[in-house]
């Protein structure tokens, strides 16, 4: 049962205020030393994205004929022009969204006989100052807030007046931005004067808007019409339009603002090349308590085809919106507080605490794919659209800048989510059962009250204090289960998009892998993808059943119409350099792949049509070729680059895939990768950029200032410490804390010490010169 303060919090956008931001929030003032970025965020396909400051630079929408189409700012979409306009705080002419008016006079107080006077010619009482703060609800959301600043004169030293908050947010396919002004000066604030508010404030929204699609050879239009109603704006393109409307919150219902041209520009008659639209709102007086000078305004974005305009929807209430950004830590999205809570867990555990902020980088990652990267697709079989209540999902890269449907990216978002998938199942499995003992061993008699079914998550929190960790394991156990669902169905629907798109005969759909953008052995991908799932989520047969209705209409498909097929490169076609070295991996995982998913005994998800003669003794060569071709690495003295990063990842992808045949073999293609990362030499030189003519040979910069070269040693220690044998995480971290030098020796793959000056991450390593027999470990 729901308190009398939290039903407070829920109620007119309190919890929007410092202290009722609650454990689901996330802040980035930790990080505010670090290079400056956008945000991306969206829901089903629709998504948009604000710059540093949280103001909306772009937004884009589903389509049924041509996928994606966007709306943007006046801005150029070059590498350049985009990220210039992301690390700004204030984006001028290039964003949209719901904003302060700049540029104002300080507010005029009329005589009563002069009340009839037009309000943009009064000014505004109010002004954006510094940001203050920076973050996210959930990993989801972006959030902003600012000082307000008295408007005034030129010259005189502004007041603090209050705060402003920002949160954005998409639901339903419309895109809202809520601001909340309020009264006060901040704690920190270097004055303590308290600045009252008078007359009105000014808001700006709209501005010059450009219309594009996802196909690469359509160029971004001007809108050619505006259209003002009474309610809202419609700005209206070539073939798509967008419609804005403001609301003020009145008590308990919204209030429509009306909108209006700056004077100026309705002066000079702009036409259809115009700045943003003004909205006018007055000011709570001093006749209201101190607690309820505040004012809150949402607005609204549809982005959609030109046409009969729909009607709203209700504006969501500050309850509806509490409840959908799961504010409330008892909430199944309240994904800030379980991530944070699981990754605690495992440092209480370890005994060890992360400087990477792991857990913001885990969970802002596995939002941004399920709710931006993967956008809902149409099929059409046999000329016919085919809806679906939970269709494919299309890995959609780079949504704001170049999109593209790249494959490769596919995977490995896709290796991604399922890891993330079984984290969250190792949680449950490790809590599921025993709950109930360590219930009673590990908390003290004040909770013993706790109740431990699977929906204990909803118990109202504040019921439970910071007295033991398992409070808090009790809590998120409802979101886990609910988030691995989500999990779940987007890793099922991007598999189902790949099999009807690239598999199944006679069918198309509106957002294809664009060849122009695809390289064609990224193709390979999409065999290794679907058998990379079903292996790595072969313990969760109860969960994943990929039961999809084409299943069993599989063995009529023939491999004549299929795009795949057509799409994969020749066996026998001649690449030269890397990429040679690369398509050697890629060939040898996908046909690997191919054999697997042949043999496997649960449910089918290839066609009998793609089960060739002697498929086996085809990965058996190709494993040579991937074998051969990691040795001579290992041998070469080539200096290090970046471009060879991609070829360490894929080495490390022959055990979880599988692919390995040979058993007898000295090395497995995993410990050869990881000897070569271990013997890769510092850069001596750095690259100018650009080769002769005629010259061939990498242009990247230092492979010590790419992130992933890194991350390829932190592969190396976690395969050395992913060896079964039969310890448990504390008992390895005990054993390596005793040794100077912890080692990967010839004994099952334990660790003994020796000395050495060859460092990887914060140990040293050196690998005995006699050849280890093979053991089929996992790598995660």
């Amino acid at each position: 049962m729901a308190t009398k303060e939290n039903a407070d919090v829920k109620r007119s956008f309190n919890w929007l205020r410092r202290e009722a931001r609650g454990p689901t929030y996330i802040s980035f003032s930790p990080f505010s030393d670090r290079s400056a970025c956008s945000f991306d965020f969206g829901d089903n396909g629709s998504a948009a994205s604000c710059n540093y400051g949280g103001e909306l630079l772009q937004m884009s929408a589903k389509d049924d004929e041509k996928g994606v189409v966007f709306a943007h700012g006046d801005f150029e979409r070059t590498y350049y022009s985009s990220l210039a306009r992301a690390q700004r705080k204030h984006g001028g002419q290039a964003t949209f969204g719901l904003e302060l008016a700049t540029n104002q006079k300080p507010f005029e107080n009329t005589k009563p006989e002069e009340q009839l006077k037009e309000r943009k010619d009064r000014g505004s009482n109010l002004k954006l100052g510094q940001m203050t703060e920076r973050g996210c609800f959930n990993y989801r959301w972006p959030f902003n807030e600012y000082v307000l600043l008295l408007n005034e004169e030129d010259g005189i030293e502004p007041k603090e007046a209050g705060t402003c908050t920002r949160v954005s947010f998409v639901k339903d396919d419309i895109l809202y931005q809520v601001i909340r002004l309020e009264n006060g000066s901040r704690v920190e604030s270097n004055t303590s004067i308290y600045v009252r508010w008078r007359g009105q404030v000014a808001l700006s929204i709209g501005g010059l808007i450009k219309f594009g699609e996802l196909s690469p050879d359509a160029p971004y239009t001007e809108p050619s019409e505006r259209l003002v109603n009474s309610d809202s704006v419609s700005i209206i393109g070539s073939t798509n339009q967008l419609d804005i409307r403001i609301q003020q919150l009145n008590g308990d219902k919204y209030d429509t603002l009306p909108l209006s041209l700056p004077g100026d520009q309705e002066s000079c008659n702009a036409g259809r090349n115009v700045g943003p639209y003004h909205a006018y709102a007055d000011l709570p007086g001093t006749n209201v308590s101190f607690r309820d000078r505040q004012v809150t305004f949402v607005a609204e974005f549809r982005l959609r085809q030109c046409g009969r305009e729909p009607k709203w929807p209700n504006t969501p209430t500050s309850e509806d919106i509490y409840g959908y950004l799961g504010i409330d830590s008892c909430s199944n999205m309240a994904t800030g507080m379980m991530w944070e809570t699981l990754f605690l867990q495992r440092e209480d555990k370890s005994n060890y605490f992360s400087e990477l902020s792991e857990v913001n980088l885990v969970g802002r990652c596995v939002e941004k794919i399920m709710t931006v990267d993967l956008v809902p697709v149409t099929i059409r079989e046999n000329g016919c659209i085919k809806f679906e209540k939970e269709g494919p999902l299309a890995p959609v890269s780079n949504l704001f800048l170049r999109p593209n449907i790249d494959l490769e990216s596919m995977f490995w978002k896709i290796r991604f989510l399922t890891k993330a998938y079984r984290f969250l199942y190792s949680f449950i499995d490790a809590y599921t059962g025993s709950e109930s003992s360590k219930s009673s061993e590990e908390d003290s008699s004040d909770d013993s009250d706790i109740p431990t079914s699977r929906y204990t998550s909803k118990v109202e929190p504040s019921r439970y204090t910071a007295k033991s960790a398992w409070n808090q394991v009790n809590i998120i156990k409802g979101t886990v289960e609910f988030q691995m669902g989500r999990l779940r169905r987007n890793i099922e629907r991007v598999l189902s998009y790949l099999v009807r798109t690239l598999i199944q005969p006679g069918t198309t759909t509106n957002l294809p892998p664009l060849a122009a953008k695809t390289f064609q052995s990224n193709y390979y991908y999409v065999m290794i993808t679907i058998w990379y799932v079903a292996k790595r989520c072969e313990p969760f047969k109860e969960a994943f059943k990929f039961a999809w209705e084409w299943v069993d209409e599989m063995d009529k498909w023939s491999t004549e119409d299929c795009i795949l097929a057509c799409c994969l490169p020749p066996d026998n076609v001649l690449l030269k350099g890397k990429e040679r070295e690369q398509v050697t991996f890629l060939k040898w995982y996908h046909y690997a792949s191919l054999w697997n998913l042949a043999t496997r005994k649960t449910v089918r998800l290839l066609p009998t049509s793609w089960q060739t003669e002697d498929l086996d003794m085809k990965v058996n060569l190709l494993e040579r070729d991937a074998r051969r071709a990691a040795a001579a690495k290992l041998s070469s003295r080539h200096a290090y680059s970046p471009d060879d990063e991609i070829l360490d990842r894929l080495g490390f992808l022959a055990e979880p895939l599988n692919a390995e045949f040979s058993r007898h073999r000295a090395d497995s293609v995993a410990l050869i990768t990881a000897k070569r990362i271990l013997k890769r030499d510092s850069t001596r030189y750095l690259n100018p950029g650009r080769l002769r003519d005629g010259e061939k040979g990498p242009t990247s910069g230092p492979w010590e200032v790419h992130a992933l070269c890194h991350h390829s040693r932190l592969l190396v220690e976690n395969y050395q410490y992913s060896k079964s044998d039969d310890k448990t995480r504390e008992q390895k971290a005990e054993d390596a804390a005793n040794l100077p030098h912890p080692m990967l020796g010839k004994d099952k793959h334990s660790f003994i010490p020796v000395g050495s000056h060859k460092y990887i991450g914060f140990y040293s390593f050196v690998y005995l010169p006699e050849r280890l027999p093979i053991r089929r470990g996992k790598i995660k």
